[in-house]
């Protein structure tokens, strides 16, 4: 910038020279200076002659004068440059202490944002945690990009030291500052999912996905997982219901959502709303999964239950997990033959250990000892990851 403006004045000049020569060609002036008893007679163009030769012998006088120091200074940065470098390479290597000394030279010449938070790193990863608190203090302003920041170093050190608790209120402070930073964000939910805040992570996908950290259907998938585990971890009743009202209908009517919800209620000794939860979602749309917990959520209603999966099977006849789940309510409410007839049925269709071991309880009731032993044995090796071996025929058994 000094030196365009100095190409400026210079072509300034020449051009005003161009047009006031011929003027002082013609007619040169007189300047008279009385100094005490001297006096000087000067043309106009000899003063101005003068006064520029005198302005460059004090311009050269001062260059001269100031080199030295210039010098110095000039020394005193490439060196303060080098050990700025020096720091940076040793911090990457891990080399904690050469870092910080490298850095600490640098920083006494001069200050610098990121060299305080490499030497604020440098310093927690000897253990140093006054010092590395004095770095980010002398790093850190009030407000503006610095004080964003330092305050996102100091949470990376904070969650690197394992404090995630710590580090939360600085993450979010950040957030409110600059909502769509991917790396607030990111950071966000690493720590809301290592703390099991689940609440937040579901309050948080929105911004998320504004940010562009996840797509549309990896937040909706998110939003889910996090609404599951919420439910799933709920305290009370109270709490359970609470939670279930904020994740609103569109999450209500999501798989894994409901089982959670189902599940905790279960557990929770809400059996009959269990069932209706199960049963909402398995009127639009069969699941294995689904199946097994509406077989699995207690005494209350199980008539009922038993109900509507006859009634799902005379639609859709030959379902595996509608057979198994129907003959453990059978055997649940004690209906024998109904219950091994479904068993028998599931496990030809869709082999499963849990079949086989129902169906064992089933037989060794009836007094069918070997048939009973075999399904216990084809249990046992499906969960060992073998195959199950064919049971004898039902005449027979």
């Amino acid at each position: 910038m000094k030196r365009l403006l100095l190409i400026v004045l210079v072509a300034v000049g020449l051009v005003a020279a161009a047009f006031i020569a011929p003027l002082l060609l013609e007619d040169p002036g007189h300047v008279v200076i009385d100094i005490g008893q001297w006096r000087i007679e000067m043309s106009l163009l000899a003063l101005a002659g003068a006064v520029l030769l005198v302005w460059i012998v004090f311009s050269l006088v001062s260059l001269l004068l100031r080199l030295p120091a210039r010098t110095i200074r000039r020394a005193r940065e490439l060196r303060s440059r080098r050990q700025l470098e020096n720091g940076f390479l040793a911090l990457t290597e891990g080399d904690w202490q050469q870092a910080e000394h490298s850095l600490q030279k640098s920083l006494r010449y001069r200050g610098s944002t990121a060299g305080y938070l490499a030497a604020a790193r440098a310093a927690q990863g000897r253990g140093d945690r006054d010092s590395r608190d004095r770095m980010l203090a002398l790093a850190d302003t009030r407000f503006g990009r610095r004080h964003f920041v330092t305050g996102l170093a100091r949470a990376r050190l904070l969650i690197g030291e394992g404090r995630i608790e710590e580090a939360v209120p600085v993450l979010e402070e950040s957030h409110l500052r600059k909502p769509r930073h991917t790396g607030v964000l990111r950071l966000l939910l690493e720590s809301y999912q290592e703390l099991g805040r689940w609440r937040d992570i579901r309050l948080l996908t929105p911004a998320l996905r504004r940010a562009g950290v996840v797509d549309r259907e990896r937040a909706e998938g998110l939003a889910a997982l996090a609404g599951s585990r919420e439910l799933e971890s709920a305290a009370d009743v109270e709490h359970l219901e609470q939670c279930w009202k904020e994740l609103g209908r569109k999450h209500q009517q999501q798989r894994d959502v409901v089982l959670a919800y189902a599940r905790r209620s279960s557990e929770l000794g809400r059996t009959t709303v269990a069932g209706r939860a199960l049963a909402g979602y398995l009127k639009k749309q069969l699941d294995d999964e689904l199946l097994r917990a509406y077989a699995d959520v207690g005494e209350d209603g199980r008539a009922e239950r038993i109900g509507h999966l006859e009634r799902w099977l005379e639609e859709q006849p030959g379902h595996g997990g509608l057979l198994l789940s129907l003959g453990l309510l059978y055997l649940d409410d004690r209906q024998y033959d109904k219950a091994r007839s479904c068993l028998e049925e599931a496990v030809r269709k869709q082999p499963g250990s849990e079949g086989y071991a129902a169906l064992g309880r089933v037989l060794d009731h009836a007094g069918k000892l070997e048939a009973a032993a075999q399904c216990y044995r084809n249990a046992l090796r499906l969960r060992s990851g073998r195959g199950a071996e064919p049971l004898p025929p039902p005449s027979t058994a």
